[in-house]
């Protein structure tokens, strides 16, 4: 039975691995998406603009799918990484004060990361709510008021003549109207905090997830997929980036830090062939 032991901590440390990888292409993902999202609320000005827009339809795929896997690997990871003794960080500890410091920040990070991600995904909930009222029932509530109206302008005229059980009936249309004229607006308030909210969680997230990364540098396959991934690094940190990123997750030969990233993961991992292409060019 200990003969299994070594066998089943490489099989865990693998999958923490390859859970920590994806984690963090599925969050390029997801931030590359609602930037697109956003931009597109924010281009269509006020609630009128929305109407079938499809903006619900974007969002609620965005939180059913990589934004609900998000939150489960957050989860599983950070949440459960004291019990199962592994981390983002595979370097060798030092001791001391300086290990605890750097014990404490990592597990600063690690909560916040769950935290952070875990919010975004309730948020994405809120707003796809929101956007349902302003693509579903804002253009109704809009088409009700121009009828409410055009009574009122033909009332108006006949003033005289309109007993006191049509006044009441009136004032209530009024009534109707105000409040669906209200209901708009503040849906429309409510969508764009919440846009907000979740561009400024998302931006810190993404930061904190940077800052991670440079203890994540024996975890070969997360480097592979970075490798893969750099048009999202790019859209993400900005041009440039991935040199930064993998100059400080790979040590070793190589002039660059693309290069030093190239060498780790041809002779980590077992299948490089799509790397092909990127050590020609």
């Amino acid at each position: 039975m200990a003969r299994q032991e070594p066998k089943r901590d490489q099989f865990e440390a693998r999958r923490h691995k390859e859970q920590v990888a994806f984690l963090v292409v599925k969050f390029l993902r997801m931030f590359v998406a609602f930037q697109a999202i956003a931009a597109e609320f924010s281009a269509r000005g006020g609630p009128g603009g929305l109407a079938g827009s499809g903006l619900f339809e974007k969002v609620l795929e965005l939180s059913r799918g990589i934004g609900f896997d998000l939150k489960e690997m957050a989860h599983a990871l950070f949440r459960n990484d004291a019990r199962v003794g592994n981390s983002l960080d595979a370097r060798p500890g030092t001791r001391g004060t300086r290990q605890l410091l750097h014990g404490m920040k990592s597990s600063i990070e690690r909560r916040s990361i769950d935290s952070y991600i875990g919010t975004i995904y309730h948020l994405l909930l809120i707003l796809q709510e929101s956007l349902y009222q302003l693509e579903r029932y804002t253009p109704e509530l809009q088409m009700e008021a121009g009828e409410i109206e055009r009574v009122l302008d033909m009332t108006r005229a006949t003033s005289a003549r309109i007993r006191d059980d049509e006044k009441e009936e009136l004032a209530r249309l009024q009534a109707q109207d105000e409040m669906g004229a209200k209901l708009a607006i503040e849906s429309a308030d409510l969508a764009r905090q919440v846009m907000q909210r979740c561009e400024t969680l998302l931006a810190g997230t993404a930061q904190m997830i940077r800052q991670f990364l440079g203890s994540a540098s024996d975890n070969e396959i997360l480097v592979l997929n970075l490798l893969q991934s750099q048009d999202l690094l790019a859209k993400v940190y900005g041009e440039g980036s991935a040199e930064s990123i993998f100059s400080d997750l790979c040590s070793g030969a190589g002039k660059t830090g693309l290069a030093r990233a190239l060498a780790f993961a041809r002779s980590r991992c077992g299948n490089v062939s799509a790397l092909e292409a990127m050590s020609a060019s």
